[in-house]
């Protein structure tokens, strides 16, 4: 019994290949860490870029003073697509409209007095589909500040299908990302009267 107590508390106190032991406990450890800071890394990446991008293109269009040709519209999407490298692509859609009020006090457009007036809503390339009148209202109540009677602004959106650059299985299991669709919403006011598009009628 003595030989056994002894040969049994030589193995508890001996410490070889404690060192591998360790190191077989953390590698997986290090091997999420590092897939995790890549997969995080390129979400808030692609985010960011997607964000400035949209913010440079809504200062690009509140500059022009005259309406805005075709091409040029078209053109945005490859700047668009010139500031957001990465293989993620991006969509855009540029709707211009101005408030309608004759009645109330202020004669304003905000969630209970005025209406929107569509004056375009286009996507180069046709990527999204337009928008008409009826589907701007809701934006009153939810994503437009007050605007006064004749007060006229521009909405910039952009969706982008981020898609994880390790697969999609392996990138859900480990940090919990999946594919998803992120989006950008930039409500800008022209610097000059208001911001029209070649081609439409609703500026006259």
């Amino acid at each position: 019994m003595r030989k056994l107590k002894h040969h049994l508390g030589r193995f508890l106190r001996n410490e070889d290949g404690l060192v591998m032991a360790e190191f077989l406990i953390m590698v997986p450890l290090l091997i999420w860490g590092l897939v995790a800071m890549f997969i995080y890394w390129d979400v808030f990446r692609t985010i960011n870029m997607t964000q400035k991008a949209a913010y440079s293109i809504a200062d690009l269009l509140s500059r022009q003073k005259n309406t805005i040709p075709l091409a040029y519209a078209n053109g945005l999407q490859n700047i668009m697509n010139f500031l957001t490298p990465g293989g993620h692509p991006v969509k855009m859609r540029i709707t211009s409209f101005e408030c309608v009020s004759s009645t109330g006090p202020n004669q304003v457009c905000n969630a209970t007095t005025g209406s929107y007036k569509l004056l375009f809503s286009y996507s180069p390339g046709s990527k999204i589909a337009a928008l008409s009148q009826a589907n701007i209202q809701d934006w009153k109540s939810t994503k437009i500040p007050t605007l006064n009677n004749g007060e006229s602004v521009f909405v910039v959106e952009t969706s982008v299908e981020f898609k994880a650059q390790l697969k999609t299985a392996i990138a859900g299991m480990m940090v919990g990302v999946k594919n998803n669709t992120f989006g950008e919403f930039i409500v800008t006011r022209p610097r000059h009267r208001r911001l029209c598009l070649e081609g439409t009628t609703t500026c006259n």
